[in-house]
């Protein structure tokens, strides 16, 4: 599953969930457990769509072990790692706001020598936030991304220092004092959802 087609369903699921939707009759169908597909929206209490298919789920029937999408996506591991995720677009906001105050290579410091240029080496700043996104450990991160072992070594000390609440680390980097807050919220926020194991 390519990984613009889980951040689009993503961003569609939370368009939905915040949408504003039409009042409908009750679906008998759905209530003889009878499954239909629909095509336009969703209700409230089933804001899933699934992509293939066009049938509404729960929000609790993703990820749960069991696919309720003809086509097993509610299932997918990259969904699954996304939901528990900050959304693509807040990650990708976050490394833009610090490329647009610190320079074009400031991510470097955190993600190696191919993060110059506002991470172009990489694919740019959309495919890096969702790599951060969808990838469930952070070698599965180094693999999607093709960094070097040497690069991902050193980002996954950085992620450590993190996590050990070792600010020193940061510093060394060049991490100003007013900058930490904001980046170690944000790789915390990567760390508690298991990209380090």
């Amino acid at each position: 599953m390519s990984p613009c087609r889980v951040a689009a369903c993503l961003t569609a699921l939370v368009a939905m969930c915040f949408a504003p939707s039409p009042v409908r009759s009750l679906d008998l169908n759905k209530l003889y457990g009878h499954h239909t597909k629909r095509s336009e929206y969703c209700h409230p209490y089933e804001p899933f769509k699934c992509p293939v298919d066009g049938n509404c789920i729960s929000i609790q029937y993703l990820c749960d072990g069991a696919p309720d999408c003809i086509d097993g996506y509610d299932e997918d591991s990259k969904l699954c790692t996304a939901a528990k995720r900050p959304p693509v677009e807040e990650t990708a906001s976050f490394l833009q706001s610090l490329i647009a105050s610190h320079g074009p290579n400031y991510l470097e410091k955190l993600f190696g020598s191919k993060a110059r240029d506002a991470l172009e080496p990489l694919g740019g700043v959309e495919k890096v936030a969702i790599a951060l996104s969808e990838s469930q450990t952070i070698e599965d991160f180094g693999a999607a991304l093709h960094l070097m072992r040497s690069d991902l070594e050193h980002l996954r000390s950085v992620f450590m220092a993190v996590e050990n609440g070792d600010l020193g680390m940061l510093k060394s980097l060049g991490i100003k004092d007013n900058e930490l807050g904001d980046v170690k919220f944000f790789l915390e926020k990567l760390v508690n959802t298991g990209f380090l194991d």
